[in-house]
């Protein structure tokens, strides 16, 4: 990223990219909260489709219902992968880095004092500029991690609505058959 020469809109895109980084945890617990109901709804399908089972269906409703269990188990699986859990990287409060990257800048601005005459401000000015790139990249793993949540998420619901389909068709065959 280009060094950012006004140190106020520095810090304000700091403010900005931080609260991108929070929106993006965010986003990880949000798919993580649909997955949880998703399993919920598979495993209502699965005992349904257990119940249907067991009631001697026609040899049609056995097919979907064995369709369906297909498409139940790969639906878990899917929320389930989705739920695994991931490592998110955080910003480190206390990590070693910082007072060493404040020192290296703090020597390289001594070094120059009629470019820099202010050695405090362009050091504060340049790390927030590293603030900025460290959490620029913090965002585009976290990101990388919810493409894949969201991914898998999305295969669990597909598979999950083709079991609903499913076992409402088998709904439509026991009501059928009992008439």
């Amino acid at each position: 990223m280009a060094t950012i020469a006004n140190r106020p809109l520095a810090e304000r895109l700091l403010e900005e990219i931080n609260a991108k980084e929070d929106l993006s945890l965010r986003l990880g617990d949000a798919l993580d909260v649909k997955a949880s109901i998703g399993l919920a709804v598979i495993l209502f399908l699965g005992t349904q489709s257990a119940y249907f089972l067991d009631k001697h269906l026609p040899r049609i409703g056995v097919a979907i219902q064995i369709f369906s269990i297909s498409c139940i188990l790969i639906a878990a699986a899917c929320a389930l992968a989705e739920l695994w859990p991931r490592t998110y990287t955080l910003p480190e409060p206390e990590s070693k880095i910082i007072p060493k990257r404040i020192e290296e800048l703090t020597k390289h601005f001594s070094a120059y004092p009629n470019d820099y005459p202010d050695v405090a401000s362009s050091v504060a000015q340049a790390f927030t500029n590293d603030e900025i790139d460290w959490a620029t990249s913090r965002i585009a793993e976290n990101n990388e991690k919810n493409s894949r949540k969201s991914d898998r998420l999305n295969y669990s619901f597909c598979f999950t609505l083709a079991a609903v389909i499913l076992n409402q068709l088998t709904l439509v065959i026991v009501l059928s058959s009992s008439f």
